[in-house]
């Protein structure tokens, strides 16, 4: 296995303001990975491997060890960027390829 954990997510946004950034998205992701289990529990790589900026929808990347802990990240952000928002996570699976029918 790869030993990562790949997850099809949709960013719903209360407001259209304009579309958000891939770097922005991960930096949210981020953030609330570090507020919730602290610097050295939310340490980990998360990356965006791709990103849908019409639709909102992107894969992410993690390490098999923080899957758990990205999830509850993701539930837990209601905010992007001031704008209320909320993470819905698609699918997820440990071999990417599962993924590209869905997305």
């Amino acid at each position: 296995m790869s030993g990562y954990f790949y997850l099809d997510v949709l960013l719903k946004l209360a407001s259209e303001a304009e579309n958000p950034l891939p770097v922005y998205v991960k930096g949210c992701i981020e953030q609330s990975l570090h507020r919730i289990f602290g610097e050295i529990g939310g340490h980990t790589t998360v990356d965006v491997l791709k990103f849908d900026e019409k639709r909102h929808r992107l894969i992410l990347r993690v390490p098999e060890e923080f899957y758990v802990k990205l999830r509850a990240a993701l539930t837990l952000i209601d905010k992007f960027q001031g704008i209320p928002c909320y993470f819905h996570v698609q699918s997820a699976s440990r071999v990417l390829i599962s993924l590209v029918d869905t997305f």
